[in-house]
C-alpha cells in the first residue's frame, strides 16, 4: 500500500517551492470554529510523529512515512495551501470537516467548490492528516476550493447525515473566495451515495464523479451480506423495513430524480472487493436509459481505491469537472 501512497503523493505535490504571499484565512462563513491543519503539528518532525503513531508499527512506518512526504513536500503544502479544520452545526449535530484553497487564489478570481465525500461509517474511513495529502491537496492544487465533511458522529449512512454535506455547501457558498456557479461532488465508496442523495436535494450542482461507487444498497447487500451489521447499527428503522431503509439510499432506484442535465462519472475497479463494479454498469446503464450525461470507466484488475490508476483516475476527473463547467457557462 505505502508504495502505491508514494507514487500517488509523489506525482501530485513534488514540485518547486514556489514563493507565494500569505493571504486571509478563507471565510466569513458561520463555523464555530476554524484552525490550522497544521497547528497541532507545526513542523516536519512533529507531523511524521502524529502519523506514525495511528499506525500499526509506528517504528517500521517511519522511513515508508518520510519517502511518502518528504520535508519538501510538507514545506511546500504549508506554503501553498490554506488548509483549515473545521467545525459547524448542523441539525443540532456539532460537526467537524476539512476547508483547502490555493493561497494563490486571489489572483486566479473565485474559485469552483469541490465537496469531497468520504467513504466509510463512523469513526471507519475519517479524514486525517495523512488523507489530506493523498485525496484533498492534490485537487486544490488543479485550482478547487474543497470541502469534505467528516459527517455527524451519529452517523445514519445516508439519513440526516446527507444534512452535513448540505450545510457544507451552503456555509462554503457564503466564501467570498467561492464561484457559485460551479460546483462539483466527488463522491468515494459510501461519499458516491452521499453526493447522489445530495445533488437530488438541490439545483446548483454543475457535476459529479464517484469512485467505486456505492448506488444500489439492496444489490450490495445481497452481494456482501456481512454488511447488514453496520447497517442495522446506523441506518434508523432498518429492522422494521429494511428495503425501504436501503432504496432509499440507492440511487439506481430513483436515478430520474437527479438533475437532468448533470453530467455523471463513474469510475469502478473490475476486482472491486468492496463495492461490486456491477453497481457502476448497473447505474451507468440507468443513465443512459435516461438520456442523462454520463462516462463509466472501469479499470480491469484494480480494486476499491483505484491504487493501480489513480493518476490517470484523477486527470480523467478533472477534465471532466473542466469541461462540465465551460459546458455549464457557455449554458448562461
Amino acid at each position: 500500500m505505502f508504495r502505491t501512497l508514494i507514487a500517488a503523493v509523489a506525482a501530485t505535490l513534488a514540485f518547486a517551492l514556489p514563493a507565494i504571499a500569505a493571504s486571509p484565512a478563507a471565510g466569513p462563513a458561520d463555523f464555530l470554529s476554524e484552525t490550522d491543519c497544521f497547528d497541532a503539528t507545526p513542523d516536519y518532525r512533529s507531523w511524521l510523529d502524529s502519523v506514525a503513531q495511528r499506525l500499526d508499527d509506528p517504528a517500521r512506518s517511519m522511513p515508508r512515512l518520510q519517502a511518502l512526504v518528504p520535508p519538501d513536500t510538507f514545506a511546500f503544502a504549508r506554503s501553498a495551501f490554506d488548509c483549515r479544520i473545521v467545525s459547524y452545526e448542523s441539525g443540532g449535530h456539532t460537526v467537524s470537516g476539512y476547508v483547502v484553497r490555493p493561497r494563490s487564489w486571489t489572483t486566479q478570481g473565485t474559485l469552483p467548490l469541490l465537496v469531497y465525500n468520504r467513504g466509510g461509517n463512523g469513526a471507519y474511513g475519517k479524514l486525517d492528516s495523512l488523507q489530506v495529502f493523498l485525496k484533498l491537496l492534490p485537487l486544490a492544487k488543479a485550482g478547487f476550493m474543497v470541502v469534505a465533511s467528516q459527517y455527524r458522529d451519529a452517523d445514519e449512512f445516508g439519513g440526516g447525515d446527507v444534512d452535513d454535506i448540505m450545510r457544507l455547501i451552503d456555509l462554503s457558498l457564503a466564501m467570498p473566495e467561492v464561484d457559485g456557479s460551479r460546483i462539483f461532488l466527488l463522491g468515494q465508496s459510501r461519499g458516491a451515495m452521499m453526493s447522489y442523495l445530495v445533488a437530488r436535494r438541490r439545483d446548483d450542482i454543475t457535476a459529479i464523479a464517484t469512485i467505486g461507487g456505492a448506488s444500489d444498497l439492496l444489490a450490495g447487500l445481497a452481494w456482501r451480506p456481512e454488511m447488514e451489521r453496520m447497517y442495522r447499527t446506523r441506518i434508523p428503522g432498518y429492522d422494521s423495513d429494511r428495503h425501504a431503509a436501503l432504496r432509499a439510499r440507492s440511487a439506481l432506484h430513483w436515478a430520474e430524480q437527479l438533475p437532468a442535465g448533470m453530467p455523471v462519472l463513474l469510475l469502478h475497479g473490475e476486482a472491486d472487493d468492496r463495492v461490486s463494479v456491477e453497481e457502476s454498469r448497473r447505474m451507468a446503464a440507468r443513465l443512459q436509459q435516461l438520456e442523462r450525461p454520463h462516462k463509466l470507466l472501469v479499470y480491469p484488475g484494480d480494486d476499491h481505491g483505484l491504487q493501480r490508476n489513480w493518476r490517470n483516475a484523477r486527470t480523467e476527473i478533472l477534465d471532466w469537472f473542466e469541461r462540465a463547467g465551460e459546458r455549464h457557462a457557455g449554458a448562461n
